[in-house]
């Protein structure tokens, strides 16, 4: 079983997705061992992580340096192209962990799933609250 470092994100995918996953304890374990992650407007241009070992990798990153204790689900639509999901949610209550700054993202995700399983996932969010929340200075 695979350690859950980023537990509001996990609840969100359990409450946004329910019966379309195959049961995991973590974001990670939801993933297939393939899966492409793709955050496409990342700071520096698009960020692309492949397989399940890298995602694993790159969440206590991310935990380091954002204090998001709640995701909001503000809705979940199933798309005409059967195992793809889109999700609206919002980061609640979060900050920068080093710096204190609000955080208030809002992000859309395309999930494609397969056999219960994560295979795609694009996470859609805005990189200057992002960069601001973290004190990284020229954003507007």
């Amino acid at each position: 079983m695979t350690n859950d470092v980023f537990p509001a994100l996990t609840k969100l995918m359990h409450e946004a997705m329910g019966d379309l996953l195959a049961p995991a304890t973590s974001f990670s374990e939801m993933c297939a061992e393939t899966v492409i992650f793709e955050a496409p407007f990342a700071p520096g241009g698009a960020h692309v992580l492949r397989g399940r070992d890298a995602v694993e990798a790159y969440l206590p990153d991310v935990v380091k340096q954002y204090v998001i204790p709640e995701l909001r689900l503000i809705s979940m639509h199933r798309s005409t192209n059967p195992g793809v999901v889109i999700l609206e949610f919002l980061a609640h209550n979060a900050r920068g962990a080093k710096t204190g700054i609000p955080y208030p993202q809002a992000y859309i995700n395309v999930i494609k799933l397969r056999y219960g399983k994560i295979q795609e996932y694009k996470d859609y969010w805005n990189p200057d609250i992002a960069m601001r929340a973290i004190g990284v200075s020229g954003v507007s």
